[in-house]
């Protein structure tokens, strides 16, 4: 377990990550055109879609009755979202301004793409490593969008409710806007439509499909790496702007670092409920992946979602707090825990 873990955590794109954050703080001029940093989001969502949709029918062909798990698994996703939005949101108003809480509801109950696209290659590379296993089936990304939109949905309406309520008047939630922003956004569109051409080339074009997924899986090691670069360089030059979180930023970074760990370690325990209802569907590398879809900290879908529909909030502390608090404890101290403790629990240890 241990090897598996100091090799998870030794991986490239780990390391890749590192390296950028490491270069703001020598003040290197290492820096990824925000061109490319677009076109890696975009083969990395469409890598894992396809691969994904094609896993989903190659699983189902398998064993017909692994439908019952993967409609379990995106119930729980829509019930998950929304209650990570709500428990964030209820915590936060604590001791931030209305708005701003809930603004940080919304990117801590959604997705985070990178973490999840980190989770995929983690998985991926310890099912590689030991084929004779059951260890990651490949198709849990396909839930993501259950996740993410029900997350965004109920911090916007929750937030909007709270500010009529503080301010006895003012906009009401734009549901349609919501819906629109986080279906039709680029990563998540990406991903679910190229969800269903892998499902779709899985079924009536086998062959040509083969031939695709010898660029994705050829590519997506080393795309996923110069990603991970670009998200540490993201993260260090978001550290400076902490201070507009002034004297509650000791227990904005207390819950920055705690909740989502929290949140992944609920995602395993809900998998693993799963695992013991409708047994031998579900492997480690499923909850594992399903931990990084429950304890990630959306930095792509969120604030698109946020600036659209709470404007009174400030991007200078939600967006912070996601890119350089959460996302890199989440790569350094998170993914590793939430990859013991679904090996523990699978027996796998």
């Amino acid at each position: 377990m241990w090897e598996m873990v100091l090799a998870g955590l030794f991986a490239p794109p780990i390391l890749f990550f590192v390296l950028g954050m490491v270069s703001v703080f020598v003040k290197s001029d290492l820096h990824i055109p925000p061109a490319m940093g677009t076109a890696m989001v975009i083969f990395l969502m469409a890598s894992i879609g396809i691969t994904g949709g094609a896993a989903a029918i190659e699983s189902l062909k398998a064993d017909p009755a692994l439908i019952g798990v993967i409609v379990a698994i995106a119930l729980l996703a829509m019930f998950l979202g929304p209650f990570f939005a709500f428990m964030t949101g209820t915590l936060f108003k604590k001791f931030m301004r209305t708005a701003d809480a809930w603004a940080c509801a919304g990117h801590y109950g959604a997705v985070s793409s990178a973490t999840v696209a980190l989770g995929v290659a983690l998985a991926s590379e310890a099912q590689a490593a030991n084929p004779a296993a059951q260890i990651f089936a490949g198709w849990m990304p396909a839930v993501y969008p259950f996740m993410d939109s029900s997350a965004l949905i109920a911090a916007i309406v929750l937030g909007r409710m709270a500010l009529i309520n503080e301010q006895g008047g003012g906009e009401k939630a734009d549901i349609k806007k919501v819906l629109h922003l986080t279906v039709f956004g680029m990563g998540v569109w990406v991903l679910v439509t190229a969800l269903f051409i892998g499902m779709l080339s899985a079924v009536y074009s086998p062959g040509e499909l083969s031939r695709a997924l010898l660029f994705f899986d050829g590519m997506f090691r080393g795309i996923i790496c110069l990603f991970m670069l670009e998200m540490g360089l993201a993260a260090a030059k978001q550290i400076g702007a902490l201070k507009e979180l002034g004297k509650h930023a000791v227990k904005a970074l207390l819950y920055a670092f705690a909740l989502p760990q929290v949140w992944g370690l609920v995602g395993i325990l809900g998998a693993y409920a799963i695992h013991l209802a409708m047994p031998g569907k579900l492997f480690w590398g499923d909850a594992f992946v399903f931990a990084t879809l429950a304890g990630g900290c959306s930095f792509v879908t969120a604030p698109a979602a946020m600036r659209a529909n709470m404007p009174e909030a400030n991007p200078s502390v939600y967006l912070p707090m996601a890119v350089a608090l959460t996302f890199p404890f989440n790569v350094l101290i998170g993914m590793p825990m939430w990859m013991i403790v679904s090996q523990i629990l699978w027996g796998a240890a």
